[in-house]
């Protein structure tokens, strides 16, 4: 009976111990168990590339005379900061283009176009504000903001793969070169 019992607890351990269980026999009658559960390490971030933009905005003083001097320099300066922002805003965001072309009789009408910025800027940091002559001034704003925004977020990397493009390797200048018929072909590459 004993052999019995002293195969089956060896049984068991072994199985246990090949789990990755830890036993512990405190008394001859009593065994107790703990499970260990693995530690799986959380992979690591990379770390971000940040990319620092920069916006410039200028305001000049109103010439509205019910304001005090106080006044209009005060709103010049919040004039010169909202202009950071939408700087700021086009550099990350873009900007859209609207426009508008009237042609009568072979020749332009009315020639028109807006331009419109719909962003959230956050974590903008004011650099300067500088007061210039003529009661103007000018605000410089920046940000930084991570390289794979950019990536992820826009079209233009489309032609580069999923891991997206470096500016410089966008704007590269490649000679192509077109027929009579204009079947263009770059130059670099053999027909």
């Amino acid at each position: 009976m004993k052999l019995k019992r002293v195969v089956a607890l060896s049984g068991a351990l072994a199985i246990l111990l090949a789990g990755g269980c830890t036993v512990q026999q405190e008394k001859p009658s009593q065994i107790r168990v703990e499970i260990k559960q693995p530690y799986n390490k959380p992979a690591a971030k990379p770390k971000p590339q940040l990319i620092k933009i920069v916006g410039i905005g200028y305001g000049s003083e109103s010439t509205y005379q019910g304001y005090t001097p106080g006044q209009r320099r005060l709103m010049a300066i919040r004039a010169s900061k909202l202009d950071a922002y939408r700087a700021l805003a086009e550099q990350i965001y873009g900007i859209r283009i609207d426009s508008n072309t009237t042609v009568s009789a072979l020749m332009a009408k009315n020639d028109s176009f807006r331009a419109r910025v719909n962003a959230v800027v956050r974590g903008a940091r004011i650099v300067s504000v500088t007061p210039m002559a003529d009661q103007n001034y000018e605000t410089i704003l920046e940000v930084y903001v991570d390289k794979n925004f950019f990536r992820q977020n826009f079209v233009y990397t489309g032609e580069c793969g999923a891991g997206g493009c470096e500016p410089q390797e966008v704007y590269d200048a490649r000679e192509i070169t077109c027929d009579a018929r204009m079947n263009c072909t770059d130059a670099g590459q053999q027909p």
